[in-house]
């Protein structure tokens, strides 16, 4: 399956190394609320390097005499780089010591509580705002002019709202265990496995990408046609364009909305406008077959912006003679975007962490 998707500003010629180290790429969950300070859930916020989500989440379980039921999080983070998160426990009136968390864990791996507060709701999935990052990047070698020119235009009018190589597992493994899966139709009425929504997510992404990689050849992933649902940058209000006039026109090059393109489901096409369901039709018309299998296990509504603009957008070039520069550039993105988007249209990266460990990033 096809995981070469087009370029908005072209393929970059300037190369680098990411995540060299650990504390190259950091990542820090913003919750969008306080913590009320009362009520029947602890929640605590963790950094923590060479540790993956869900086994921490375990660990704060078996800590806390809890079942690891009562453990949740709003986003799965980065095991190869220092990653701040929420965790929400269910203890009721009990307050869990994690003064000695770091003796459960052994180098690399590390962990280290930031806060911990009470409040009085559950954090569910998906319930924090956004990811803020702030990623350095080694050995850059190439015309530093052009980065420096690719970076503004990144910051200016955004990038194709990929879903991220991570979505896609090791070498792809999702999406060939995906497509069999798919393929084979829902044999039961039972509850999907974890491996199971993970391998079905990955084939809904997968069309989403392949959609949207034509509309980036033809120029639709940044423009508004009469019909289409738009949705504003970063916020979840959407609405319906009954015409594109100049001032909409105008919001769009500033890059406060976009279109979204409505991800496959029943009835998925009237989530988008005429036009653009043809565009979407003839992008997947050689998966017919796949499409249809993945409507039938009677997914929910959902849709996605075609343009990520990173928000508060930040960068430092440090240059050194004889050497390769460096490049550390700060953003935050909204919650189920990928920083991977931004950056493989900034710079032709070698993810060194995937030479070490041999994986790719985990979902952000």
């Amino acid at each position: 399956m096809n995981t070469e998707w087009r370029y908005a500003w072209s393929k970059p010629t300037v190369t680098g190394d990411l995540k060299t180290h650990v504390q190259d790429f950091y990542v820090e969950e913003q919750l969008g609320f306080e913590p009320d300070g009362k009520g029947e859930f602890c929640f605590v916020f963790i950094e923590k390097e060479g540790i993956n989500t869900d086994f921490l989440a375990k660990r704060l379980a078996q800590m806390a005499g809890i079942a690891p039921d009562k453990v949740t999080y709003s986003g799965v983070k980065d095991r190869h780089a220092c990653t701040r998160q929420w965790f929400c426990l269910h203890v009721l009136n009990r307050e869990p010591d994690f003064s000695t968390i770091q003796a459960a864990f052994r180098e690399p791996e590390n962990v280290r509580v930031v806060a911990q507060l009470r409040h009085s709701k559950k954090l569910r999935t998906g319930t924090h705002l956004a990811n803020r990052f702030v990623i350095r990047l080694r050995e850059i070698h190439g015309d530093l002019d052009e980065l420096e020119g690719r970076l503004n235009l990144i910051k200016q009018a955004g990038v194709p709202n990929y879903y991220g190589p991570q979505r896609f597992g090791i070498n792809g493994n999702n999406l060939h265990n995906g497509k069999d899966f798919v393929l084979k139709g829902r044999q039961s009425r039972r509850k999907l496995s974890k491996t199971e929504s993970f391998w079905l997510s990955a084939i809904r992404s997968w069309c989403f990408n392949e959609a949207l990689s034509d509309q980036v050849e033809n120029g639709m992933w940044m423009r508004l046609c009469d019909g289409d649902i738009a949705q504003f940058q970063h916020k979840d209000e959407q609405f319906r364009v009954k015409e594109v006039g100049a001032l909409m026109h105008l919001s769009v090059l500033r890059g406060h909305i976009s279109p979204v393109l409505p991800m496959i489901s029943e009835g998925w096409e009237a989530g988008t406008g005429a036009q653009r369901e043809l565009v979407m039709k003839h992008s997947l018309s050689d998966s017919t077959a796949l499409v249809e299998a993945l409507i039938a296990f009677d997914l929910s509504r959902d849709s996605r912006l075609a343009r990520l603009v990173p928000m508060n957008m930040a960068w430092e070039l440090l240059r050194e003679e004889g050497k390769g520069a460096q490049l550390i550039v700060e953003f935050s993105l909204t919650k189920g975007c990928f920083a991977t988007s931004i950056l493989r249209e900034m710079i032709d990266f070698t993810d060194k962490s995937a030479e070490k460990y041999h994986e790719n990033f985990d979902r952000q």
